[in-house]
């Protein structure tokens, strides 16, 4: 069992004039990088903070807010950690901050990512994001291709950043807590590869390599998810759309897997039996196949019975039964 270790800090419930000092005392034994941190002006009293950090293997994953405050790491700090840090900011009202030398503007947000480096991050009107550190050794990249990628314009815009790592990203804000006590065996593979799928594709390299697989699998199912009630969902469908070759869809299936197809039928077959279950759904069985892409119900009922052991319209019976 791979199994998160879970920490979480609110200041929140403290009394006002000690939060700050709570939240420094924490940074300061944080669980990536300690960080030295200051207040914005005259210590802030009604200053808020809070912090939820997972560490899943190796990969860890930072969901932070806090109030206007200066961070500051050295260089001394951050080299035994030997991480690979992407960041994520949120905008802020004031649409200014500064983070790894460089100042950029939060009005839309920002992305970094951070390596060997001291760094300090500064914001007049508070700070919220999200983060995932790997091993800095786990994917090739150099410090000074880093600066170079910290390009808003080149690193906001990369294709493999806006369709895969930042929704991938987004999709954990929120959830860290729930993910600390599932079985997580393929998470830390998983960010290592999304990760080094996004330096290639910043340095303008081939971004299809075996390393990648587990990214390029994770974005073959979000498409298939995406597309599931078009009876006409194919291999070439797939490989087109996501502008790769079939032999590299191929190549991205994990061992255990029954094929493209076979992801396509569990992703319906899954949806189909949700739908069934929902008492408010009134539609026929020929309906619910067409609606899952399965336009023809005979084969639908017999793929359905062969994955879950009973026919679509014996899990309606039984469900509504047992209600």
């Amino acid at each position: 069992m791979t199994k998160g270790l879970h920490q979480r800090f609110e200041a929140t419930g403290l009394a006002a004039h000690d939060r700050f000092e709570s939240w420094r005392g924490w940074c300061s034994q944080a669980v990536d990088v300690p960080m030295q941190l200051e207040p914005v002006g005259r210590l802030p009293y009604e200053f808020d903070a809070s912090v939820e950090a997972l560490k899943v293997g190796a990969v860890d994953f930072v969901e932070y807010r806090s109030g206007a405050a200066v961070g500051s790491w050295t260089r001394e700090a951050v080299a035994p950690a030997e991480r690979l840090r992407l960041m994520m900011l949120a905008p802020t009202p004031d649409g200014s901050g500064s983070c790894y030398g460089q100042r950029f503007s939060l009005t839309d947000g920002a992305a970094v990512l951070l390596g060997e480096t001291d760094g300090r991050w500064h914001t007049r009107e508070g700070l919220y994001g999200i983060q995932v550190n790997v091993p800095r050794q786990s994917v090739p990249v150099t410090d000074a291709q880093l600066a170079v990628f910290n390009d808003q314009r080149r690193l906001r815009q990369d294709a493999a950043f806006t369709g895969l790592v930042r929704p991938a990203l987004l999709g954990l804000a929120g959830h860290l807590g729930a993910l600390a006590g599932m079985d997580l065996p393929e998470l830390p593979g998983l960010w290592i590869s999304l990760l080094t799928m996004l330096t290639r594709s910043l340095a303008g390299g081939d971004i299809n390599g075996a390393d990648t697989a587990p990214a390029r699998w994770l974005q073959v199912r979000r498409y298939i998810r995406l597309h599931l009630t078009d009876p006409h969902l194919s291999p070439t469908m797939i490989a087109d759309a996501l502008h790769i070759s079939r032999s590299t869809l191929y190549a991205a299936l994990p061992a255990e897997s029954d094929g493209v197809l076979g992801e396509v039928r569990r992703q319906r077959l899954a949806l189909a039996h949700t739908m069934l279950r929902d008492p408010t759904n009134t539609q026929s069985i020929a309906e619910t196949a067409a609606a899952v892409g399965m336009p023809r119900a005979a084969q639908f009922s017999r793929a359905f019975g062969e994955h879950y052991g009973l026919t679509p319209r014996q899990l309606r019976a039984e469900h509504r039964a047992g209600r």
